[in-house]
């Protein structure tokens, strides 16, 4: 039983990390980047944040990855000792949600990290540029095609996040 909460406790701190990240990061840092002179200077804050930002990040799901399977594995383990004594089962629905969420906002996560990445190498390619006017036409549309690629996304990892912190509060 020990063994369980202790990857229930890596589970729901690698979640707590990854929402409070998302959510930072969507309202905080890519706020804060709107309000830049330019959309060049809006690209040098969104990088350098998210930069020092995704080793957290990735450590978080990490964490939150190896909490689940630590979970998971506890469960059977302590199932196959007492097989009739205080067993909780998820419903087969409840694991399905959870699983197509995770899923998800991996997905969503990893989308908006090689957006950023777009954006980076489109505004920042360390030739010079130092604000928009000096993008070349081709540069300028890729940053736009990358701003309005992560305008849902940043929103989507704090929304699916916060679904499963509800479905795990839930169990």
């Amino acid at each position: 039983m020990k063994s369980e909460m202790a990857w229930r406790g890596a589970r729901d701190l690698g979640l707590a990390v990854w929402l409070g990240g998302s959510l930072m990061g969507a309202v905080g840092l890519d706020g804060t980047a709107a309000r830049a002179a330019d959309r060049v200077a809006a690209a040098r804050i969104t990088s350098t944040g998210w930069s020092r930002w995704t080793p957290v990040g990735a450590g978080a799901i990490a964490l939150h990855l190896v909490g689940v399977a630590g979970t998971v594995k506890a469960r059977r383990s302590r199932a196959g000792m007492f097989p009739f004594a205080g067993r909780r089962r998820l419903p087969e629905q409840a694991t399905a949600v959870r699983s197509v969420t995770t899923v998800a906002a991996m997905a969503a996560s990893t989308y908006s990290y090689l957006v950023g990445k777009q954006i980076q190498h489109a505004a920042l390619d360390g030739d010079g540029v130092t604000a928009e006017a000096d993008l070349g036409a081709q540069r300028h549309q890729r940053l736009l095609r990358g701003e309005r690629g992560l305008g849902w996304v940043q929103w989507a990892v704090p929304a699916l996040t916060a679904l499963l912190v509800v479905e795990y509060a839930r169990s």
